[in-house]
């Protein structure tokens, strides 16, 4: 690198120019003197050496920047000209001190960094602890300063009570204080101690306390006794030593989770007690943070029992009589007679027993009986209630009502539901079978339903089942209807008939295929197949037993083989029969052929004559006959055929010995030979 800087003077004509070196930083080292590892309370000198080579000539200024524990924020800072040392002093070495340490060398734009070097400042100093008091009462706080002045940077202090920490502050002074509350009669052992770095110092010296009890102690007592009856008024008192009547402190009573009275300072705790007041009893006072207490238990016997209420009989019917009998077991005979105690009887919170106190009530069982019902018990002031009691009339089972659960085909099992739409559970259900019980079922609540088993082999006997219900000894029970519904016959023989009948299929005529069920219920299902194919002609639902399906103006291709199948919602597919019929020819084809063969017949015998009657006369000559071109009014008829093509007459030329199969014409000079006597194919064969 090279910088220039140029100054320009201009006197007397003379000019000067100025040029600062180039350099290069090679190296840079730190040392730690006297060692990386030292006793607290050393000097540490910390040498940054840097290793520089230049031109000569203006040297820039040299910085150097010492780095503690890679924070980015220098340690210090130090600027020089050309110096290629430089000292960084920590005088009287803390364990703060110690880290990971590092230089640098800044020239220009130019910086270079040292190694790193770790250093270990090794002792903690020892805490003292001091504190203002050694002698308090519970609950007192102590002031407790915790010092260790001479370390640097932030510490976090530790008391201790005995080996229970009690309190942890932070501090950058060097020291920490606060107030320490000393419970329970004991002698306290207070200590400290710091961290700095993950560093724990040494426990500091230990500090006894001694903690007096606090004699705040309430007394509880009861008068006029802690063994009484109900009905005695007892009063109970929590008094503490009179020297701390002037103190401030609370004092409660209180009797398990409840506080019975919150100031019993100045006063006392009265109440006429009943057997439900039995337990123990506390007296609670606080005072400094600190809970005295002192407890005794109370035992109140019964002046009377708790009455009990009973309802008779148990499972009262609706207009069934009932009774209700409020009554207590035990009495304090040295207190009260039994004919002291008034009962009442109470029905939804409301009096059903006005004027009378024996503990008796009546009534006959209906929907207005219903409801909650409890009773007290009272006598000199005192009242005890009863248990709650719910009572509810029982409803007697109304006339069951019989069904199938779901369908019912003939000659499978089905499912019989027996029910009554009124009546407390739980109800007996038996089906019956043409008056015999057949099965029974005892149904206990409304989702416990009485279903049977059945089955019929003829329609009418589905009119045989009924079920009856009871649920009452004193009741007769009720019979049903006799059970009704549908039934589903099954379709099991299945006929296909063909109308015309087979061998009379016309062409060109509707044939009707006639798919017939038998006796099986409808609606029922009809396939018609064609065999050969999967895929049916046609698939109808009818509500009859019988459906038609319709070939219109049959042709010889509807010739074949077929069969249909039919099922209903109590059966599977059946099949019937196959029928096999051909179509035939229509009788005016049969007609127009006859006709033809019989014209044809005739022309074969017309032919023949003439073709015999023309050999006769040429046995006779000797020679071949020729069919001459003549005019045609010649009236020889029996020798000239008239054929016309293209306006041409043509002549026969007879051989004795030619083919009696072609017969040779004459067109002018050339002979032409013509397949007459051969039919058209198939022609022949018809007729």
């Amino acid at each position: 690198m090279q910088a220039t800087r140029t100054c320009l003077l201009l006197l007397f004509l003379f000019t000067c120019r100025e040029t600062q070196s180039e350099f290069v930083i090679k190296n840079v080292t730190l040392f730690v003197h006297p060692a990386k590892e030292v006793e607290r309370g050393t000097n540490l000198t910390l040498t940054c050496n840097a290793q520089v080579s230049h031109t000569g000539g203006h040297l820039p200024q040299y910085t150097y920047n010492f780095y503690k524990d890679f924070k980015p924020k220098e340690l210090h800072t130090q600027k020089t000209h050309a110096v290629e040392q430089m000292n960084f002093s920590i005088p009287d070495a803390r364990a703060f001190d110690s880290g990971t340490y590092q230089c640098e060398l800044v020239i220009d734009q130019q910086k270079e960094n040292s190694q790193t070097a770790d250093v270990k400042v090794k002792g903690l100093q020892v805490p003292e602890l001091i504190v203002d008091k050694q002698r308090v009462s519970e609950g007192e706080r102590v002031s407790a300063t915790c010092r260790a002045e001479e370390e640097k940077g932030s510490l976090l202090f530790s008391f201790k009570d005995g080996t229970k920490e009690v309190y942890r502050q932070s501090s950058e002074s060097g020291h920490v204080q606060t107030l320490l509350q000393l419970r329970y009669a004991r002698i306290a052992r207070l200590s400290c101690s710091y961290v700095i770095d993950r560093l724990e110092s040494n426990v500091s010296n230990v500090v006894t306390v001694e903690v007096q009890e606090l004699d705040i102690r309430p007394n509880i007592t009861f008068q006029p006794s802690t063994e009484v009856i109900e009905g005695d008024t007892v009063q109970i008192f929590c008094p503490v030593d009179s020297k701390f009547q002037n103190s401030t402190f609370s004092l409660w009573l209180i009797k398990g989770r409840d506080i019975l009275k919150p100031d019993m300072k100045n006063s006392h705790y009265s109440k006429v007690v009943q057997a439900a007041d039995t337990g123990e009893y506390e007296c609670s006072t606080k005072m400094n943070s600190i809970t005295k207490t002192d407890a005794q238990n109370l035992t109140v016997k019964e002046l009377f029992s708790k009455p009990v209420l009973t309802i008779t009989p148990v499972g009262v019917f609706e207009g069934q009589p009932f009774n209700v009998i409020c009554k207590s077991s035990n009495f304090e005979s040295k207190r009260i007679r039994q004919d002291e105690v008034k009962y009442s009887i109470y029905r939804n919170e409301h009096l059903v027993t006005p004027g009378a106190f024996d503990g008796g009530y009546r009534d006959i069982a209906g929907t207005h009986t219903d409801g909650n019902y409890t009773c007290n018990a009272q006598t000199k002031n005192i009242i005890k209630w009863s248990q709650l009691q719910i009572f509810k009339a029982k409803t007697l089972v109304s006339r069951p009502v019989i069904e199938v659960v779901d369908k019912v085909v003939l000659g499978h099992p089905f499912k019989i539901h027996c029910r009554s739409e009124k009546g407390s559970f739980p109800i007996n259900y038996t089906l019956i079978r043409n008056h015999k019980p057949l099965n029974h079922y005892l149904s206990l609540h409304k989702d416990d339903q009485a279903v049977f088993s059945a089955d019929i082999t003829t329609k009418d006997e589905i009119h045989a089942y009924k079920c009856k219900a009871w649920n009452s000894q004193n009741s007769p029970p009720l019979m049903s209807e006799a059970l009704s519904a549908p039934v589903i016959v099954p379709v099991k023989k299945v006929s296909l008939q063909v109308l015309p009948r087979p061998d009379q299929v016309i062409e060109g005529t509707d044939v009707f295929l006639i798919c017939n069920a038998g006796n099986g219920t409808p609606p029922i299902s009809f396939n018609w197949y064609r065999l050969g194919s999967n895929m049916p002609l046609k698939s109808k639902t009818v509500q009859v037993n019988n459906s038609a399906h319709n070939l219109s103006a049959v042709s010889s291709e509807d010739s074949g083989t077929y069969y249909c199948e039919a099922f209903n919602n109590g059966s599977a597919q059946s099949q019937s029969d196959k029928v096999t019929f051909t179509v035939r020819m229509a009788h005016w084809k049969i007609g127009v052929i006859a006709a033809v063969c019989l014209l044809f017949l005739a022309l074969s015998v017309v032919v023949l004559i003439k073709y015999r009657s023309k050999r006769v006369g040429v046995d006779r000559s000797g020679e071949a006959g020729v069919w001459s071109r003549r005019p045609p009014d010649t009236g020889d008829s029996g020798d000239v055929v008239d054929m016309e093509e293209a306006n041409v007459e043509y002549t026969e030329v007879l051989h004795p010995q030619a083919d009696p199969t072609r017969v040779p014409l004459k067109k002018g000079t050339d002979t032409v030979y013509s397949e007459l006597q051969t039919l058209p194919q198939g022609f022949g064969g018809v007729c």
